[in-house]
């Protein structure tokens, strides 16, 4: 139970982390050309925001994702930056097209245990919603999660790393203590 709580705990303190989209190398290539090459996942941004909303609904998180937060130009693609009210942030990179390219959701740990379970599950439905049709994502996602706790409570490497379905797939437990989920595509 102490174990369990201390789990919850380092899961619910982890909110809200900046995250800066990576700098790409200066190309003399057309953007056009540069635009064809983004890995993109199989979802749109609209397909994703319905399945984020479902599963935030199915895990009784209290969360959704609003219809009017929607990607917004950038030089690559689209993105968006959106901070739930309690303390769990998403980004969302796309293509012009509305593809998603990459998919981060960050959260800090809290004391309470049933916020920290709470985000626990918001998180995972979020990064599960990036491949709709497998319904064995959401239940490896948490168990990921999981695992990436317990590796940092015993100070062994926090980072756990998997793929399915052409995206690549990572979670990591920080000393804030927070946690970072991350999806993008192969």
């Amino acid at each position: 139970m102490k174990k369990i709580l201390l789990t919850l705990s380092v899961l619910v303190a982890l909110s809200a982390c900046g995250s800066q989209a990576e700098e790409q190398p200066a190309s003399a290539q057309p953007q056009e050309q540069a635009q064809s090459e983004l890995k993109t996942m199989p979802v749109s941004y609209t397909d994703y925001q319905s399945a984020a909303n479902k599963g935030l609904n199915d895990q009784k998180t209290g969360l959704t994702l609003p219809e009017h937060v929607v990607p917004t130009d950038n030089a690559e693609g689209k993105n968006l930056l959106h901070d739930f009210s309690d303390g769990l942030t998403l980004t969302v990179d796309t293509d012009k097209a509305d593809k998603i390219t990459a998919v981060r959701v960050v959260w800090n740990t809290d004391a309470m245990p049933q916020k920290a379970e709470k985000l626990f599950k918001a998180a995972a439905a979020l990064i599960a919603a990036t491949a709709p049709e497998d319904r064995t994502l959401l239940r490896d996602t948490g168990d990921q999660i999981k695992m990436a706790i317990d590796s940092h409570n015993a100070q062994k490497e926090p980072t756990r790393e998997w793929a399915r379905g052409g995206i690549a797939y990572k979670v990591t437990v920080t000393n804030l203590p927070s946690v970072v989920l991350t999806a993008k595509a192969e």
